[in-house]
C-alpha cells in the first residue's frame, strides 16, 4: 500500500480521459450527421468525398445546362412550326395561282399574300430569341465560304457542315472527276418511218408498249413519260441517232443557260436535269426488232451502262463521291462530314438534257468539269455548345440554320434560287413555285427533325444525369454520412462508461484513507 503514488486513480484518469475523447467526437458525428468532420477522422475518406462533391455539384450544373438547352430549342421548334404552317398556306397559293381561271386581281391579291408571309418568314428567322439570343437566323450554324477559284461561277456550293466538323481556313478543294451520267447511244441512226412492229420493250425493267404505227419520235415519247418510274430521259440529234441518258425531265429546265457554248440565253429547248453517280444505270431489254429500228442494233447487254460519281480533294485528302455530291470521310481532315456539292446551276442539281442537238456530247450540260477548284473555309464557334457534364470537354454542339427566305428551298429550281425569288403572277412562275415552296418545307421539316432528335438526346441525358447525381450522392453519403444508429450506440455505451470511470475515480482516491488506520 502507497501513499505518494495511487496508481489505481491514474489508470482511472487514463481511462475516463480516453472515453471522454472518444465521447466527444461521438457528439461531434451525431450533432454534425457527418461522420468525417476533419481529415483526421478518415483521411482518404476525406479525399475521395471532396472529388465526389465537386463532381456532384458538377453534375448538378450539367443538368441544368441540359435543361437550358432544351428549353432553347423547344423555342426553335415552336417558331419553325409557325414556318411550315406559312408554306402550307404558300404551297396552297401557287397551287391556286397555277390554275388559268384566276384574273389579274385575283392573282395581285394572292402574290401581296404570299409577301407578307415572306415577310412574316424572314420576320422569324430575325427575332426568335431565347435569352435575347437570336437563334434562328444563322447566327448558331457554321459560317461558311466558298470562293471558287476555276469552273463556272456557282457550280459547286457546301451542301452541308454538320456540327461535328472543325474550324479551318483556306482549305483547297479540287475536283479531281466531274463525274457522268449514265449514256446509251445507238450505233446507227434510227429508222424515218414507222416502227412496223407491235411488242414490248422495257427501260430498267419498265415495260413499254409499241405499236405498229408508232414513229421514232413517239416511242421516245412513250420512254419518257416513263421518266418517273426509270430515271431516263430518251432524246435524239440532227442526225436521228437516239441516246438514253439517266435524268430527270423537268419543264424548269428550259430556264438553263447553255453555259458549254457559251450562250447566254435561256435554253428553251432543255427536256430536264442529269443524274449523275454510279446509281445512275440503263437496262435494256424487251423486242430486239423495235430496239434495232431506234438504232441500238447490237446486243442489249451492250448497252448496260453506268455513270460516275464525283471525285475530290480536300486539302489533299480524298473526298468520298456520291452522285454529285462529294463528303470528306476520313476523320484526320479537319473537314470531316464537310458535303460539297458539284453540278450546281442558279440554285438548281444538275446539268440538263437537250433535244435535237448535233450530237450527244452537245445534248448534255455538265456544269462541273476535272480541274474545277474552290478555297473553303469553315467558322464553327458560334455552334451552339452545351457543357453536359461535370468534366473537362464532356459537351455536345449543334448548329441551327437561318429559316430566312433566302436559305430555304435551294436547289428546287433553276429559275427560283430559293423560296425568296418565287413568283406566282403567271401560270408557269406559280408551278415553278410550287416545287420551290416544296422543297422549303422540307427544309424546315429536315430542321425540326434535326431540332427533335436534338430534344430526345437531351431528355435522355437530363434522365442520365438525374440518376448519376442521385448515385454519387448516395455514394458520398455512405463515406461522409455518420450512421446514427452506430453512433447512439457508441454515446450510450461511452456515457455509462464515463460514468463508471468517474465513480471508480472516486474510489481509487477513496482508497488511501485507509493507510490513516494504519498510523493510528
Amino acid at each position: 500500500m502507497f501513499m505518494n503514488t495511487n496508481i489505481a486513480a491514474v489508470n482511472s484518469s487514463r481511462h475516463i480521459y480516453n472515453t471522454n475523447t472518444c465521447l466527444d467526437k461521438t457528439i461531434e458525428r451525431l450533432s454534425s450527421g457527418f461522420r468525417i468532420n476533419s481529415g483526421a477522422d478518415d483521411a482518404s475518406g476525406l479525399a475521395i468525398v471532396e472529388k465526389m462533391a465537386m463532381q456532384n455539384q458538377g453534375i448538378a450544373t450539367a443538368i441544368q445546362n441540359t435543361q437550358d438547352g432544351s428549353a432553347l430549342l423547344k423555342i426553335a421548334d415552336g417558331a419553325l412550326d409557325n414556318v411550315s404552317k406559312m408554306l402550307v398556306r404558300m404551297e396552297e397559293l401557287a397551287v391556286r395561282a397555277a390554275n388559268q381561271s384566276l384574273t389579274l386581281s385575283d392573282r395581285d391579291a394572292m402574290k401581296e399574300e404570299v409577301s407578307q408571309l415572306m415577310a412574316h418568314v424572314n420576320s422569324i428567322s430575325s427575332n426568335t430569341e431565347y435569352n435575347t439570343i437570336k437563334i434562328l437566323n444563322g447566327n448558331m450554324d457554321v459560317r461558311k465560304v466558298l470562293t471558287q477559284n476555276g469552273g463556272t461561277d456557282g457550280s459547286l456550293r457546301i451542301l452541308k457542315a454538320p456540327s461535328t466538323v472543325a474550324s479551318f481556313d483556306g482549305l483547297d478543294f479540287s475536283l479531281t472527276s466531274a463525274g457522268t451520267a449514265a449514256i446509251a447511244t445507238g450505233a446507227a441512226p434510227a429508222t424515218t418511218s414507222a416502227i412496223g412492229l407491235v411488242n414490248t420493250i422495257s427501260v430498267n425493267g419498265v415495260e413499254i408498249n409499241v405499236a405498229a404505227s408508232d414513229t421514232t419520235d413517239v416511242v421516245l415519247s412513250k420512254i419518257n413519260i416513263q421518266n418517273e418510274k426509270t430515271g431516263v430521259i430518251a432524246v435524239k440529234d440532227t442526225t436521228n441517232t437516239v441516246s438514253l441518258v439517266t435524268g430527270v425531265i423537268d419543264a424548269d429546265a428550259e430556264n438553263v443557260i447553255n453555259i458549254g457554248s457559251g450562250d447566254t440565253a435561256i435554253n428553251g429547248s432543255a427536256l430536264g436535269y442529269l443524274t449523275i453517280g454510279t446509281a445512275a444505270t440503263i437496262s435494256l431489254g424487251g423486242a430486239t426488232s423495235i430496239w434495232g429500228a431506234l438504232g441500238f442494233t447490237a446486243t442489249l447487254d451492250n448497252y448496260a451502262m453506268s455513270g460516275t460519281n464525283v471525285e475530290g480533294t480536300l486539302s489533299g485528302i480524298a473526298m468520298t463521291g456520291h452522285g454529285a455530291v462529294l463528303e470528306m470521310e476520313n476523320q484526320s481532315s479537319r473537314g470531316y462530314g464537310l458535303q460539297i456539292q458539284a453540278h450546281m446551276f442558279n440554285g438548281a442539281n444538275g446539268g440538263y438534257i437537250i433535244n435535237n442537238a448535233a450530237s450527244i456530247g452537245s445534248a448534255i450540260g455538265y456544269i462541273s468539269s476535272s480541274g474545277d477548284g474552290a478555297t473553303i473555309s469553315l467558322n464553327s464557334s458560334d455552334k451552339m455548345s452545351l457543357h453536359i457534364g461535370a468534366n473537362y470537354n464532356q459537351a455536345i454542339s449543334y448548329t441551327i440554320s437561318s429559316v430566312e427566305a433566302s436559305s430555304l428551298g435551294i436547289g428546287a429550281s433553276t429559275k427560283f434560287g430559293s423560296l425568296a425569288e418565287i413568283d406566282i403572277s403567271t401560270v408557269e412562275n406559280a408551278n415553278i413555285s410550287i416545287k420551290v415552296i416544296q422543297k422549303a418545307s422540307r427544309d424546315v421539316a429536315d430542321m425540326r427533325a434535326d431540332i427533335g432528335a436534338a430534344l430526345n438526346r437531351l431528355e435522355y441525358t437530363d434522365k442520365t444525369l438525374q440518376v448519376q447525381k442521385e448515385n454519387m450522392t448516395s455514394a458520398e453519403s455512405k463515406i461522409r454520412d455518420a450512421d446514427i444508429s452506430i453512433e447512439m450506440t457508441n454515446f450510450t455505451r461511452q456515457n455509462i462508461m464515463l460514468q463508471a470511470g468517474t465513480a471508480m475515480l472516486a474510489q481509487a482516491n477513496s482508497k488511501t484513507q485507509n493507510i490513516l488506520s494504519l498510523l493510528k
